[in-house]
């Protein structure tokens, strides 16, 4: 409207229920289209699933510089010739460069202080809350669900990632400050929650597919619900819920997972209404 259409910029539109993978791979498409000497991701939110994406795609793109704080402001900087250094200088009350090998430097000593001593809440069942969530620790899961229940530690448990430093580095940026990080196996987390290793702790997990709280079961953990918060569209899924999609294998496991007693509720945030899943499955059909 007030520049005209602009060639250097491209929009990634991020809509339910689009994962992590997906938006690397639109990512990619537009970085194999550009013609210029730098590709610049500007995200909203720093901690996001587009900013959380952006860093796992420079990790194998090393002259993708990736920013958080998109304003309307620096576009227009951008857009009307502002050379990239200028502009930020210009909004830098409202953008940061973001980079996994400096979180650290956004904690100060009141965040570290509490690090040290989370919550204590002894004789309480420290899991608080089981979430799936293919985007683990995004926007969300950061700012609305870690608050609204107090969580002092988040523990996220996925084999694979473990096993992926640029994936650890993209989580442990995007934790909020003053709240503990856990990334381990499914065998590691149901060992070290049986030997009672979170006693007085608020513990919140997430993990990315129902696989993963179904070994935990059988492992010996004991679960009182689940809330199936966002499962990403993937082939021969379909979807129950505006972020959740599921395939035969996926309600197989939920069935397994319902046959223990277990309360299985979609809630996307905090103040949405719980939904009961059995019913949304049933009704996907």
């Amino acid at each position: 409207m007030i520049t005209g259409k602009l060639n250097d910029f491209q929009i990634v539109s991020f809509k339910d229920p689009m994962g992590i993978d997906d938006v690397v791979t639109k990512y990619q498409e537009l970085y194999e289209k550009n013609n210029d000497d730098f590709f610049y991701i500007i995200c909203d939110i720093k901690s996001g699933t587009p900013a959380n994406s952006a860093l796992i795609f420079k990790e194998t793109h090393k002259d993708v510089r990736v920013f958080s704080g998109l304003s309307f402001g620096l576009v227009l900087s951008i857009a009307t010739g502002t050379p990239i250094e200028n502009a930020l200088e210009e909004n830098k009350k409202f953008l940061v460069e973001i980079d996994p090998s400096d979180s650290h430097k956004a904690t100060t000593k009141k965040q570290i202080a509490k690090k040290e001593s989370p919550k204590k809440m002894p004789g309480k069942d420290p899991i608080i809350n089981v979430r799936i969530d293919a985007r683990l620790i995004h926007g969300q899961v950061a700012t609305m669900w870690t608050s609204s229940l107090s969580a002092s530690r988040i523990m996220v448990i996925d084999d694979s990632i473990v096993k992926s430093n640029v994936q650890k580095m993209t989580l442990k940026t995007a934790v909020p400050g003053g709240v503990h990080l856990s990334i381990l196996t499914t065998d590691g987390a149901a060992r070290r929650i049986k030997e009672n290793q979170y006693a007085g702790q608020r513990v919140f997990i997430i993990v990315r597919n129902p696989a993963v709280l179904s070994k935990l079961t059988d492992d010996g953990v004991k679960l009182k619900e689940i809330n199936v918060g966002n499962i990403s569209m993937k082939q021969g899924a379909r979807q129950v819920a505006k972020s959740v999609a599921v395939t035969e294998e996926d309600v197989k496991t939920f069935n397994d997972l319902n046959s223990k007693g277990i309360n299985l509720y979609h809630q996307m945030v905090p103040n949405d209404k719980k939904q009961n899943f059995m019913t949304l499955l049933d009704k996907g059909e």
